[in-house]
């Protein structure tokens, strides 16, 4: 279950050099991925670390009883539109016995998101897309 994507315009997220190495060619957002990483923490949530994937960054929030994580980076051909949005993998069991509901804990980091995503450094615009 994914969320809506957020979108922000800046030119404040620096590509480091090699940096699409680590993902794909043409594909970034380590430096989104370090933002939302801090700020995540600053607002108590744990954060299990940085991925690099082929799409971009997956910021691992936890993986029990649920895989909670936000998936971020670049929008393609671009290095000033960035995109974030909240993953909810598993919890089958969970939801058996009524006390995982993914789509509460998607709205919940979701909402988060969106707060952090416009107020990021230098933001020229923003926007919610369907995920």
């Amino acid at each position: 279950m994914q969320g809506p994507n957020h979108v922000i315009r800046t030119t404040e997220f620096p590509i480091r050099p090699g940096e699409d190495a680590e993902t794909n060619p043409g594909v970034f957002g380590r430096a989104l991925a370090d933002y939302l990483s801090a700020q995540i923490r600053s607002r108590g949530v744990s954060v299990e670390g940085v991925i690099p994937e082929d799409f971009g960054y997956c910021i691992m929030l936890r993986r029990k009883p649920l895989r909670l994580w936000i998936a971020c980076g670049n929008r393609s051909g671009r290095t000033d539109e960035w995109i974030a949005s909240a993953v909810a993998e598993g919890g089958l069991v969970g939801r058996f016995v009524g006390n995982i509901h993914p789509a509460l804990e998607i709205d919940r980091i979701s909402e988060m998101l969106g707060e952090i995503m416009r107020a990021a450094p230098g933001v020229e615009s923003y926007s919610l897309e369907a995920g």
